[in-house]
């Protein structure tokens, strides 16, 4: 039995290795864009954290008003002054239950990692944003920001068209959640949704991004 119970645990930890050795090195191995001449007239942002990234957007701009999908009068503090739109897809559990690291559960870990629970898509809007260590500019053609578009609303999770908002307290005065599509788990993390999106918009991006600096580090 002791023999086994080694085992076990043998093969966990290097299953374990094996997902960090390739979390380090397969971001490093760039996708290929498709070639691409067009101007690029669009900027848009990536932001973290340290653990997490978003896709920051215009919030109105010649390509696509973002009020047109996500009605802005459910934020309580968001009015004309705020010109950027942040959104990010993660575990629902992560997002709703853990506003800060000491609230952590070992349950929403376990849901989190093994796609037992279901996904969020968090909405922030910001006033300006500034290139620096946690916020990277990008620019892209005007086709490829109508792909990033495409990508993003399709990750909402509509009934009869409509965007199911949460109802649990944000962190904020301009933030709010919604019910989201896809699963959870080791090989998609929130991060590998941002790489993954960001492809979509024809942007050079690791292989596998499940960790942050996989995704900061390609921009």
């Amino acid at each position: 039995m002791l023999k086994k119970i080694f085992k076990v645990i043998s093969v966990f930890i290097s299953l374990v290795f094996i997902w960090f050795l390739c979390a380090l090195f397969l971001p490093k191995i760039k996708t290929d864009p498709k070639l691409n001449d067009k101007e690029k007239e669009v900027t848009i942002y990536v932001r973290s954290n340290g653990v997490h990234t978003d896709i920051v957007m215009p919030r109105v701009s010649e390509q696509y008003d973002w009020d047109t999908f996500i009605n802005d009068t459910i934020f309580d503090q968001v009015d004309t002054t705020y010109h950027y739109i942040s959104i990010g897809w993660g575990d629902k559990g992560f997002y709703l239950d853990t506003p800060a690291w000491a609230d952590l559960k070992c349950k929403t870990v376990v849901n989190a990692l093994f796609g037992l629970g279901s996904t969020a898509m968090h909405v922030t809007y910001c006033r300006s944003m500034r290139p620096g260590e946690r916020v990277k500019k990008v620019r892209i053609s005007v086709s490829d920001y109508r792909n990033l578009i495409a990508s993003i609303c399709g990750s909402f999770n509509l009934k009869e068209q409509k965007l199911q908002l949460i109802q649990h307290p944000s962190y904020g005065q301009h933030d709010n959640y919604f019910e989201a599509n896809g699963t959870y788990g080791i090989f998609k993390t929130c991060n590998v949704w941002t790489g993954n999106t960001l492809k979509d918009a024809n942007i050079p991006m690791g292989l596998w991004t499940p960790l942050e600096f996989g995704v900061m580090d390609n921009l």
